[in-house]
């Protein structure tokens, strides 16, 4: 087993073709496809941030779990997926949403 993982950086901003390609080939050396693939988000921007999360993820059950303090909400998403592509077309779609960071 590699000893790879996938870091918050190589998420890419901006939509860069190279990094998506580099996001691509580590989520094809870390898991396995078809399978569940658990998107973790942590959103700033308030409860209308999280309706445009649940907009863009229509389908799909949301573990939320608020900040003790209330500034943010962290969210785990848990969707079947085909291969890596699948994962980084979510990551393009949720990228459009202000207020949000993908981990």
């Amino acid at each position: 087993m590699s000893d790879k993982h996938i870091e918050f950086s190589d998420i890419p901003e901006g939509g860069s073709k190279d990094s998506y390609a580099n996001l691509k080939e580590k989520l094809e050396i870390v898991e396995q496809f078809p399978g569940i693939y658990n998107f973790k988000f942590i959103i700033t921007g308030g409860i209308d941030k999280i309706g445009e999360l649940r907009a863009a993820l229509p389908d799909d059950k949301f573990i939320e779990q608020p900040s003790k303090t209330g500034k943010y909400v962290s969210i785990t998403v848990k969707k079947q997926m085909q291969n890596a592509d699948e994962v980084i077309a979510v990551y393009k779609k949720v990228a459009t949403i202000k207020g949000i960071m993908m981990l």
